[in-house]
């Protein structure tokens, strides 16, 4: 008498991934069940097949981790970043060099000038600006306002007290626009107050230290113009 088949289903879990592996030899099982329910197959192609699914399950079984399992251990984790910069030679050295470095690197001219607002710089392109000329004799007040006279008296005077408010007194709102472009130029903050009928600017340096711009505010318009 041939018994009845039953038929199994796929434990399936909706939570659960079942791996191509498991899946492949639950499949090898069921053949092989299902095979020794049935009699004995008598025909030459039967029998093959019989052997052929056998193989198959001796084979996975021999696996030590599915294929998944295996790509994972025969590639291991590759460096970090940061390993690869701590062990590379090409690297090593400037990493030592921006880590041993007391101060940050200079701006460039062209970041530096986007620092200034938007509307200073449009009358810094359009007006035809004073690049030199002559200071007076008091730095706090200057006769003619030029750019890369305000320019060196900034400089002067952060070069030697970095922490310090620069005072100074212009004759024009026009040398005060000047003042507050080159201000933001060179990272620092600037503010004008009425002061005994005349507008007094004050100046202030916001960082730890004072670290112009290689290249000046008269000297990148000019080389821009």
């Amino acid at each position: 008498l041939i018994e009845e088949r039953k038929c199994v289903s796929l434990p399936c879990s909706p939570a659960k991934r079942v791996s191509p592996a498991k899946r492949k030899q639950y499949y090898i099982n069921q053949a092989i069940r299902n095979s020794e329910l049935t009699p004995r197959a008598k025909g030459k192609k039967s029998l093959r097949r019989l052997e052929n699914t056998r193989y198959l399950a001796n084979l996975l079984e021999k696996d030590e981790c599915s294929k998944d399992d295996l790509e994972v251990c025969s590639n291991p984790a590759l460096p970090s970043i940061f390993t690869e910069a701590c062990t590379n030679g090409n690297y090593i050295e400037p990493w030592n060099d921006f880590m041993n470095c007391s101060v940050y690197p200079a701006f460039s001219a062209q970041e530096c000038f986007h620092r200034i607002d938007r509307r200073l710089r449009a009358t810094l392109k359009r007006k035809q600006i004073p690049l030199v000329g002559v200071a007076s004799s008091s730095h706090f007040l200057l006769s003619d306002g030029t750019l890369e006279v305000i320019e060196e008296n900034l400089l002067s005077f952060f070069s030697a007290e970095p922490h310090s408010v620069y005072t100074t007194i212009l004759s024009s709102s026009f040398e005060r626009l000047l003042l507050h472009a080159i201000c933001q130029y060179m990272d620092l903050v600037s503010a004008s107050i009425d002061y005994n009928g005349s507008r007094q600017t004050e100046v202030m340096n916001k960082q730890d230290e004072f670290l112009p711009p290689g290249l000046l505010l008269s000297a990148y318009l000019e080389k821009m113009s």
